[in-house]
């Protein structure tokens, strides 16, 4: 069963997840929220999702179900249309097998198709990356998942973007008797075909990839954040970075700790890059916190407006978002984030917690702003989930004129995770 939620807590205590459109800031509209899967197999066990925009027509995909020991989640998908509400009455199973878990989805949208990928564990050893298509019309298109790394070893975290024609993989994975991951990439047809692997950065994993235009430029993270092009078959243009000895080549983007970053590009402006600064300590070493956005340039450099921060910095002109206060009752931006080109402008949504005792979190709430160049324009932020319950993990895909779909996860009271989207217009 598929329905408008609306937290009873939010409705009671005013918080603004009211019943219809609301408007939520100068430039963005935030749409009422939208539940995907009501009552699914997974028991409310929902997670990671990620959303793509093709052929007016958005498609989440999500884990389904318990992941760890014994556990048999799948991943699931869902058309929603440019008004936010869901189009299938049935939820969509993309890859449905006897063993293992699959987990860790990711969705691009090129040549007619949308392309999932996701790390699958159906050998009982380590992680593999497959890959399916399916259709703007919600059909899957591969009866068998594709193969696209299944090397012996672990290879995990995928992330996939695309040209408008086909298809670039990335993933970390272990090489030999190695226990430092690498970063790999393949590219897949809009017919399937995946292509062999090129290694696009060693000592630098858990990529993140997006379509700049004529390039695909890949954000790493793993403590220190750095960037490279790669071509469109997903061969890197720029050197083999080693960031631990030439931290601020032009080509590196700061320090960040885990997640992963966030990444968006559009075709002459380049990619924005969104990662966290620090999380709250007892003793104030970390400074304040703050969500950072990082402009690439097409020729794959930082942009020079960018400043590197000063000893006792308390703010920057390229942060969105900033905690300063440890005290009850503070806000901390800190966590996942997604980005997205709206056709004009980039559109961050990113979590900011509020603190309980000095470096507790007790709530989290999802936030977001339009972006001009690495400057935010909407320096308070708008609300896009702000109830009594959490609201964390935010995807954010565009088709391409201002309209845009937030799906994230929502925790409830009773302690089921639900994936809920909703619709966002900016102007």
């Amino acid at each position: 069963m598929r329905r408008s939620c609306i937290s009873l807590i939010a409705f009671l205590t005013g918080v603004a997840a009211a019943v219809g459109p609301l408007r939520a800031g100068e430039g963005i509209t935030v749409g009422e929220e939208q539940v995907l899967l009501e009552d699914g197999p997974g028991k409310g066990l929902q997670a990671t999702p990620a959303v793509a925009f093709g052929k007016n027509v958005y498609l989440a995909v999500w884990r389904e179900g318990w992941h760890g020991e014994g556990g048999k989640a799948r991943i699931y998908a869902s058309r929603i249309g440019k008004d936010g509400k869901p189009l299938d009455s049935k939820e969509i199973e993309i890859a449905p097998s006897e063993k293992g878990v699959q987990t860790q989805p990711r969705v691009a949208f090129g040549g007619g198709v949308f392309l999932i990928v996701w790390q699958d564990l159906r050998n009982g050893k380590d992680y593999d990356i497959f890959a399916a298509r399916v259709s703007p019309e919600g059909k899957v298109l591969d009866a068998q998942p594709i193969s696209v790394a299944v090397a012996p070893r672990t290879q995990a975290l995928p992330d996939v973007s695309s040209d408008g024609k086909s298809f670039v993989v990335v993933w970390q994975g272990l090489k030999g008797n190695e226990t430092k991951y690498r970063g790999y990439a393949a590219c897949v047809g809009a017919d399937g075909r995946v292509s062999p692997p090129v290694e696009t950065a060693g000592g630098t994993p858990q990529p993140r990839i997006a379509w700049g235009g004529e390039h695909y430029l890949v954000a790493f993270g793993d403590g220190i954040l750095a960037s490279l092009r790669l071509g469109p078959a997903g061969k890197p243009l720029d050197p083999k970075l080693n960031p631990k000895r030439n931290p601020w080549d032009g080509q590196l983007v700061r320090h960040c700790k885990q997640p992963l970053p966030s990444i968006a590009g559009s075709s002459g402006t380049g990619w924005l890059v969104v990662a966290h600064r620090s999380a709250p300590d007892y003793w104030g070493w970390g400074g304040p916190g703050a969500m950072r956005c990082y402009l690439v340039g097409p020729d794959g450099k930082r942009d020079p407006g960018i400043k590197i921060e000063p000893s006792g910095v308390r703010t920057q002109s390229n942060w969105l978002d900033i905690g300063l206060s440890k005290k009850a009752g503070a806000t901390w931006p800190m966590g996942e984030s997604a980005v997205a080109w709206d056709g004009k402008q980039f559109v961050v949504v990113w979590q900011r917690h509020h603190i309980e005792k000095q470096v507790m979190f007790t709530n989290c709430d999802l936030i977001a702003s339009r972006v001009d160049g690495f400057k935010p324009l909407d320096p308070d932020g708008v609300a896009v989930a702000t109830s009594a319950e959490e609201e964390k993990k935010p995807a954010l895909a565009s088709d391409g004129a201002g309209k845009l779909l937030c799906v994230y996860e929502r925790y409830g009271k009773d302690g089921r995770v639900q994936i809920c989207a909703r619709a966002l217009a900016t102007q």
